[in-house]
């Protein structure tokens, strides 16, 4: 389903003329978990993993946020990275399953 979506993005972007990037955040949520970790002594897992439906619930909450967090990270400063006025436009959706889009303008 992962890749599927990615795919259907990359077209998306390539048919509106938009600058379209795919960025890992395992390595952000591997940091977040470990901090959580060394300040309660648990780690929590997804439920496919064992975990209980908070845990579940508590990670998938973090991920969304963390995507959106990154989104705005790289709109508001790429202008800056690229030497161009302006700002970028954070094109979002929300899980498949939830069936909506946002668009969600920034500014530099």
């Amino acid at each position: 389903m992962l890749t599927r979506d990615r795919s259907k993005t990359k077209v998306l972007a390539d048919e509106i003329g938009a600058w379209h990037l795919d960025i890992s955040i395992d390595g952000v949520i591997s940091a977040l978990l470990t901090l959580f970790q060394a300040v309660t002594g648990k780690r929590p897992r997804y439920k496919i993993d064992g975990g209980s439906n908070a845990e579940n619930l508590g990670l998938q909450n973090i991920q969304a946020r963390i995507r959106m967090v990154l989104a705005f990270m790289f709109a508001s400063l790429l202008p800056w990275v690229h030497n161009k006025p302006g700002f970028y436009l954070v094109l979002g959706s929300s899980n498949v399953d939830e069936g909506s889009e946002r668009v969600y303008p920034t500014t530099t």
